[in-house]
């Protein structure tokens, strides 16, 4: 009965593949939070955007800047999460890789709302460090996972 499975096992690794999964649990949750704290971000700043330039003073343009660059970050955040789910659980390099240059996307407009904003709430700020925060911990655990996929 272990003589079949043995077999199958030496003949996958030396097709350079294993049969004990090393996908990352932990990556998987944060890229979920990420996508939650996305969408609450994106929702808070959206309407703090329509409402925000009759209260405060914006320079020319800026408030319509905000505006278009929050409508574009659940996008590219999609897609972001996307590609890191898909290498994570198919152990794809690759995709990983691409996951880790969209987390630059991510750091900048995260960090722009959480730091260089026109006006910036509490509410805001905060959220907007805790996704900076978030993309910093799933770049290290990319990083981990996809040094575990290249054994």
């Amino acid at each position: 009965r272990r003589a079949p499975r043995r077999a199958l096992r030496a003949g996958m690794e030396q097709l350079g593949s294993s049969l004990d999964p090393r996908s990352s649990l932990p990556l998987q949750l944060m890229i979920w939070l990420e996508d939650r704290l996305t969408q609450a971000v994106a929702v808070v700043l959206l309407a703090l955007l329509v409402v925000k330039p009759y209260f405060f003073d914006y320079p020319a343009g800026a408030a319509q800047f905000e505006f278009m660059l929050m409508l574009l970050h659940p996008l590219v955040q999609g897609v972001r999460s996307w590609l890191g789910t898909a290498g994570n659980k198919q152990e794809r390099t690759s995709c990983i890789a691409w996951f880790l240059w969209l987390t630059v996307w991510t750091a900048l407009v995260t960090g722009y709302f959480w730091r260089r904003q026109t006006v910036g709430l509490v509410i805001e700020c905060g959220l907007a460090a805790g996704a900076c925060g978030l993309a910093a911990l799933e770049t290290l655990q990319a990083g981990v996972a996809a040094l575990a996929f290249c054994e």
